[in-house]
């Protein structure tokens, strides 16, 4: 799945809050502040088609009701999803080799074996 340079930003700007957004606070909120709120809605539908973003919750705001988006996944899963999705002859494992070739940190690495363990002690037979 491919996001547009506008979806990645409303994305960021989802990802880097601690909690839902309207439209009219992601105009706010945005860098690019020439964003009309029917433009934001349009790619708010287009976020939502692709899976990424859902409604979270309806505030009352005057006399109306507002919808505030939240993502539905983390940064980190979309990026990992997209790449390999754009990738598909690598594999998560190419990755993580690639990773652990060039990083110089013992504790990261002692942090990644500790999920891995979590990880096989939760799906042991």
């Amino acid at each position: 799945m491919v996001l547009t340079k506008s979806e990645k930003q409303i994305m960021n700007l989802l990802w880097s809050v601690d909690r839902p957004l309207s439209c009219s606070e992601i105009v706010e909120m945005s860098d690019d502040k020439t964003w009309k709120d029917s433009y934001v809605h349009s790619l708010i539908k287009s976020l939502m088609k692709k899976g990424v973003v859902e409604i979270e919750s309806f505030e009352l705001i005057s006399r109306s009701y507002a919808r505030k988006f939240s993502p539905k996944l983390s940064k980190e899963a979309f990026l990992i999803r997209e790449y390999l999705a754009e990738n598909p002859e690598n594999s998560m494992l190419k990755l993580f080799q690639t990773y652990a070739d060039s990083s110089d940190d013992a504790q990261e690495m002692k942090d990644i074996e500790a999920v891995i363990k979590k990880w096989k002690k939760a799906h042991a037979e």
